[in-house]
């Protein structure tokens, strides 16, 4: 496992922006090696399970849902949006790496305390993610397809807990890290 940053960046909280401030965590960052997905099947049920297995294995992935299960909503985004370019934006397992950064997005709000943001962006999750539950296994050649080697149920309870969350439960604290939601990611093989 790779350390976690010092912070959970935040807009508008008093820690510096990770990657514009000379400050920021992730100035002079490595740069990722990309992924090879050129080289994966083009038939959409071999190459999108090529795509989970590369994934499983991609250190950077890992990282991403160790960010986003740690509290650190605004870092999960930026790693998962590296991703959603390299699969093409537009493919269904690109459209489904939009899907969690809109859950990201969703919880940065609730660190914002902007209820507004939080609905918006998991109401649009949900759109991504399809009709995710514990029994979800996807046809990926479909606009929903299973969920690149991640534990549908976990995707399902991150989901059903943005959507039940109630203002007077959202905590804005100022503090370097809050992790806003008891349910978390998981790999399908965990």
């Amino acid at each position: 496992m790779r350390p976690l940053p010092p912070y959970s960046y935040v807009p508008g909280h008093e820690h510096p922006h990770p990657v514009a401030d000379p400050r920021g965590h992730l100035v002079n960052a490595p740069t990722p090696i990309p992924l090879a997905v050129d080289r994966l099947p083009t038939e959409p049920f071999s190459r999108h399970e090529a795509i989970a297995a590369l994934l499983a294995a991609t250190p950077d992935w890992l990282h991403a849902l160790d960010l986003f299960n740690g509290g650190y909503a605004w870092e999960a985004h930026e790693a998962w949006e590296r991703f959603w370019n390299e699969l093409g934006r537009t493919t269904p397992e690109a459209r489904f790496v939009q899907g969690l950064i809109h859950l990201a997005a969703a919880c940065v709000k609730i660190r914002e305390g902007k209820p507004e943001g939080v609905s918006r962006h998991t109401k649009r999750a949900r759109e991504l993610l399809g009709g995710l539950s514990a029994t979800t296994h996807g046809d990926a050649g479909s606009e929903r397809c299973a969920p690149l080697g991640l534990a549908p149920e976990s995707v399902a309870g991150v989901l059903r807990e943005l959507e039940h969350y109630k203002p007077e439960c959202w905590h804005t604290s100022r503090t370097p890290v809050v992790r806003v939601l008891a349910a978390g990611l998981r790999l399908d093989a965990e």
